[in-house]
Order: structure tokens, then sequence, then C-alpha cells
């Protein structure tokens, strides 16, 4: 009898210690304001596991209490955390990463045999040898009143590209040259269009990324805390990280052009799936 409660006693403690030591998955989200936190490496130093950001920052691990998670990438400073019971609570944290700076190597400047007199320092600079014959410039054979038979008129009129031989301008009495203007003159004008069009479609671009950065912000203040805790069940502290989650279903598009509907309706889907995947 005595037996059978101690082993009893023994299963009900190691059952107990498994739960105080149970792993729960958490959500992070790493933060920098210059640089892309896609594909930073998050390793727990504990149980020798690890993931990846994804191209939102955001990343999911399992952990436990004073476990030590560490985040390493190529262009940041690594750091360390030590998981919290209130990180447990909540189950999502933020991670906020330094940017590597590289210091440059020591610069040596050799001495120099510069005397600091302009004078004295020019007369010591030595003078390229010269590829000039000496008779190149020498014009004393140079008849200089001999005059071009140009006539006056021709010499005010730009030179003919045709050499004179209207043959080349006109081709059975049409005027070719008339005819590749009037050609190329629509051909001209839609591509000068094509450019504008561009241009103004880059500054729209720009335009809709500016807006499209603080779109989480502008959708809570919009739709209001409620709508996310009472309508779509996602705890307070969970509504950035679900609207991360939900960023490539195209809310930034829905949203600043006005489809609000459809908006609504990718949130109450995407709460299921949220909820289902950060569960645990």
């Amino acid at each position: 009898m005595t037996k059978r409660l101690t082993v009893l006693f023994f299963i009900g403690f190691c059952v107990q210690l498994q739960s105080q030591i149970k792993q729960n998955s958490i959500i992070g989200t790493i933060h920098n304001d210059s640089i892309s936190v896609e594909a930073i490496h998050i390793y727990n130093k504990n149980t020798h596991k690890g993931t990846i950001s994804n191209e939102y920052g955001v990343f999911k691990i399992p952990v436990k209490e004073n476990d030590t998670l560490v985040f390493d990438g190529i262009q940041f400073q690594k750091k360390e955390i030590i998981i919290t019971s209130e990180m447990l609570k909540t189950k999502n944290f933020d991670v906020i990463l330094s940017q590597n700076i590289n210091e440059l190597q020591t610069v040596e400047i050799k001495n120099h045999t510069l005397t600091g007199s302009l004078n004295i320092d020019a007369s010591q600079v030595k003078k390229p040898p010269s590829f000039v014959g000496n008779d190149a410039l020498n014009f004393s054979n140079i008849d200089l009143n001999v005059v071009d038979d140009i006539d006056e008129m021709d010499r005010r009129k730009p030179p003919d590209p045709y050499g004179g031989d209207s043959s080349l301008k006109f081709v059975g009495g049409v005027n070719l040259l008339g005819i590749v203007g009037f050609v190329l003159s629509p051909i001209t004008n839609e591509v000068g269009k094509i450019g504008q069009h561009k241009r103004k479609t880059k500054q729209a671009e720009k335009v809709f990324q500016l807006k499209a950065m603080n779109i989480t912000d502008q959708i809570k203040s919009d739709f209001g805390l409620a709508f996310f805790t009472d309508k779509l069940n996602i705890p307070r502290e969970q509504i950035d990280a679900f609207l991360i989650f939900c960023k490539s279903k195209n809310l930034a598009g829905l949203y600043l052009n006005n489809h609000k509907i459809e908006l609504i309706e990718v949130l109450i889907e995407e709460s299921q799936a949220f909820k289902k995947e950060f569960k645990n």
C-alpha cells in the first residue's frame, strides 16, 4: 500500500512539474525605422529551437518563463531577451533592434615635400613632354589673303545636309522631309504622353506607399477598438499583431480605395485563422 502511494505521489509530482514547464507559443514583432526586419533569426538558447521573422518582422516561437531568446541579423546588433511571466500572459511583445555601424579603418596620410609656397612648389612640378612638333604652330607659310568662293548669302545659310543634291529631298515631286516630319510628329507626341503618364504613376505610387505605412493605425482609429475586441474577439494587446497578420490580404488597397465592406469581410475571415493559428 505504501509503495502504491509512493508511486502515485511520484506520478503526480511529475505531472505537476511537466505542467509548470509546459511551453507556450509567443508572438513578437521586430521593429527598426531604417532597415527591413525580414528574415531575422530568433533562437531559443534553452530549447535550441529557432525561427525567422516574416516581411513585417512578426515571428512565433515556443517558449517558457526564463527562456532566453537571441535575435540576430546581418545588419543588426545581436540582442538577447529573457522571457517573463508578463510576456507569457500577453503572448505578444515588441523587439527593437539597433543597426550595425561599420567603422572605417584609419587612413594614414604620407609625408609630402610641399613647402607651402605656391611659387616654389609650382617650380618643382615637372612638365610633361610635348607631343607637338616645333613647326606645328608656324603659320608663316599660310596666305591669309585667299578668300573662299562661297557667296556672302551662302555664308549665312546653314550647311545643306544633302550637299546641294535636291534629288535626295524630293522623289517624284514628293517632299520626303515633310512626310517624315508628318509621320514622326504624332509618334513623338505619344512618347511624350507616355513619359508624362509614367511620372504621374510613380508619383501616385509614392503617395500610396506613404499612406500605407501607418495603415494599421488608420484602420484602428476608423473602426474603433471595440470592433476588434467585441466583434472579432481579438484581445486588445493582439490587435496590432492581427492587422500585421492580415496585411497580405491588401488591407491598404481596400482601405485607401474606400472598399470598407470588403475590408470588413476580410477582417472577419482572417480573425478566425488568426485565433486558430495563435491559440497557444
